[in-house]
């Protein structure tokens, strides 16, 4: 079986904060995690995991 797939590949990071930043406010980020994402990266890893 052969498939193609077409989508875009993004990493996506997600920090966590006590609170949302107000306009001209710095804040501390209390932890970051780095991740792929997208709609094509996603499906890509569903087919991997399926053994497709």
């Amino acid at each position: 079986m052969r498939i193609i797939n077409f989508g875009s590949l993004n990493i996506d990071k997600v920090y966590r904060v006590e609170q949302f930043a107000r306009p001209g406010q710095t804040i501390t980020v209390k932890d970051c995690a780095v991740a792929a994402g997208g709609f094509g990266g996603i499906r890509h890893r569903c087919l991997a995991r399926r053994n497709a």
